[in-house]
């Protein structure tokens, strides 16, 4: 009990010695203060005879005036002196502990004591594009969301600060924060427990995808080794109400693997663990193919175009009468977005069914649309009618398409594209793939002359932005005025100001930006995990797929009367009708409209 004494007065001791003062907090700096102000208070009233002035001499220096007896104007100057010395530590306290609280606030040391907010640690370029959705989707939602950026440095804060256009963002509460990322305790001073969601995103700052992979899979490890946080997310998966978190890695299939083990529990995977070069990569080789494949894409991965909702059956007021019915029936009496598929539970996992025709809902079972708004869907019984077409009128599409395809340079990898084309394209492709060791090789005259009098369909421009750019712009002024010829170039771009910059100079040439379309991959896989599977599906060849009916090969013009008879004959072929392609290349989701329409866009199993 003695020990204890002892050491609280030594701690009390130490705070009035140097070192101890200028280490302590400000709370016990100006404790120690006033404490000291209180006893020269008291103290010097002995000598100057009164306790009021002895107060008054210490707060105001002009009471001094009042004093006449001769120990009274001398113990009354010390009192002033003393006074000021002592305000002016309080004052130099209080502005130390604005300016650390200043500096606490650009470096990003603070903690975070609010709850609901979404948490996004490390950075790399995607990430003001992600933000871009988010905020999209909070004026949706007609909220402020709190952000919380944790970043491993207080440079990356101080950079990401500078550079943040303020206004980019206005339905966001963005808070920058910085600390040890293999630390839990960082997470847990910025409210981990009370987030809404967390996204792990893949750090650009390392040498290469097997160290960042690295460093997110030992952060996931330090995460879910918290047995404490590890029930918390289990338990609010129980209650329905999970955490929604997000791991980005590289395609590495190990890395992927060893991440859903670590995150593998009895109600399923904690964590969405997504690769999306996986995805984009086969989203890019499709587009070099033919670019309504991106525009697609583009446009569903946006929270501010149509994109995927898993709706509900009890939703609608007859949805009593939905369970039971077959898909083709289903289709056909929804309006306000395209029904594309079924979703339920099979052995405990989320079995996605698109494009079932051969299946009725089940009870279990939601719907899957493809709508600009959820609540514009309306459900209207529809009886199933006899052949309306001549079904030789529509042939269904083949996923190998012949195209005569050029590519400049191997920046991205162009992934899987034979499977979206013929064999004898993919081998002219190989003929026509153009990688040189020297960058001057690419502005050769011969070699770009060669470009231009080809007989290529298209000319996929696969180099460094930088690069990319500069041929852009020379092949779209050689030819001026040949917009068949500017149509024909596909430029692969990672920035979207460089793309900017190209289609303010010519709108004729097709730009893919792969790092924007992967933030728009992201941000929905943010908010609902179960899209990944299904954009997967999507994605690759195998499956359900987005596909081309060219007017006038696989469907007449004749047949484009209205968007409900388009729809029935095409369900009758088991194609879902999604939209219409201009000669511009947009795409019209669900259009009534089919004037000056080159494609139809539909989903399929599509037949090699």
């Amino acid at each position: 009990m003695w020990y204890k004494i002892n050491s609280f007065f030594r701690k009390i001791a130490r705070v009035f010695t140097l070192d101890g003062f200028a280490l302590s907090s400000v709370w016990v700096q100006l404790t120690a203060i006033f404490l000291v102000s209180a006893i020269l208070i008291f103290g010097m009233s002995v000598l100057i005879g009164d306790l009021s002035m002895s107060y008054r001499l210490f707060a105001d220096p002009s009471s001094y005036a009042n004093l006449k007896l001769k120990n009274e104007l001398v113990f009354g100057l010390i009192q002033v002196l003393l006074g000021l010395v002592l305000f002016s530590f309080i004052i130099s306290v209080l502005s130390a502990a604005l300016i650390g609280l200043i500096e606490k606030i650009k470096s990003g040391t603070l903690p975070f004591n609010k709850k609901g907010h979404i948490l996004f640690v490390n950075y790399n370029i995607k990430l003001p594009m992600i933000l871009d959705e988010f905020d999209i989707k909070s004026f949706q939602d007609r909220k402020k969301q709190r952000v919380v950026l944790l970043f491993p440095d207080t440079n990356t804060v101080t950079s990401f600060r500078l550079e943040m256009d303020k206004g980019r963002w206005p339905n966001l509460q963005i808070y920058l924060r910085q600390g040890d990322l293999l630390s839990f305790q960082t997470y847990q001073r910025q409210g981990i427990f009370q987030a809404l969601g967390l996204v792990i995103l893949l750090p650009d700052n390392t040498t290469s995808t097997l160290e960042a992979d690295n460093f997110n899979l030992k952060l996931l490890t330090n995460l879910v080794n918290n047995k404490k946080f590890f029930n918390y997310l289990n338990d609010r998966h129980l209650a329905n109400q999970p955490v929604k978190c997000l791991l980005e890695l590289s395609a590495n299939k190990e890395s992927s693997q060893i991440a859903k083990l670590l995150t593998a529990s009895k109600v399923g995977n904690l964590f969405a663990v997504t690769t999306p070069s996986d995805v984009i990569g086969s989203v890019m080789s499709r587009a070099m193919v033919d670019m309504s494949y991106y525009n697609i894409f583009y446009e569903t991965l946006s929270f501010a175009g149509a994109r995927i909702h898993f709706v509900d059956p009890k939703r609608f007021k007859k949805a009593r009468n939905l369970i039971g019915k077959s898909f083709h029936e289903l289709l056909m009496s929804f309006s306000g977005g395209s029904l594309i598929g079924f979703s339920g539970a099979k052995e405990g996992r989320l079995n996605v069914q698109l494009c079932p025709f051969s299946e009725n809902l089940g009870n279990d079972d939601w719907l899957i649309f493809l709508t600009g708004n959820i609540k514009s869907l309306n459900y209207q019984p529809h009886l199933v009618k006899q052949k309306v077409a001549d079904m030789n009128e529509i042939c269904a599409p083949s996923e190998l398409i012949s195209k005569d395809i050029a590519v400049i340079g191997n920046t991205w990898p162009i992934g899987n594209i034979e499977d979206f084309i013929d064999y004898n394209s993919f081998v002219n492709l190989n003929k026509s793939h153009h990688v040189f060791d020297s960058e001057k090789d690419y502005f050769q005259k011969d070699f770009l002359n060669s470009l231009v009098h080809s007989n290529h369909e298209n000319i996929v421009i696969n180099l460094q932005d930088d690069l990319a750019f500069r041929i852009s712009l020379i092949l779209a002024n050689i030819k001026n005025e040949n917009i068949d010829f500017k149509s024909k170039i596909i430029t692969l771009l990672g920035d979207p100001t460089v793309e900017q910059l190209i289609r303010e100079h010519t709108d004729q040439v097709s730009t893919v930006l792969s790092h924007q379309l992967a933030a728009r991959y992201i941000a929905q896989l943010s908010f609902q995990k179960n899209l990944e599977s299904l954009f997967s599906e999507l994605a690759f060849a195998e499956g359900s797929e987005f596909n081309i009916l060219e007017v006038g090969e696989h469907i007449s013009e004749a047949n484009l009367k209205n968007s409900e008879h388009v729809k029935s004959i095409l369900a009758e072929k088991h194609l879902i009708y999604v939209g219409a392609i201009d000669r511009s290349n947009k795409i019209q989701l669900s259009t009534n409209n089919f004037n000056g329409v080159k494609q139809i866009l539909v989903l399929s199993r599509g037949s090699k």
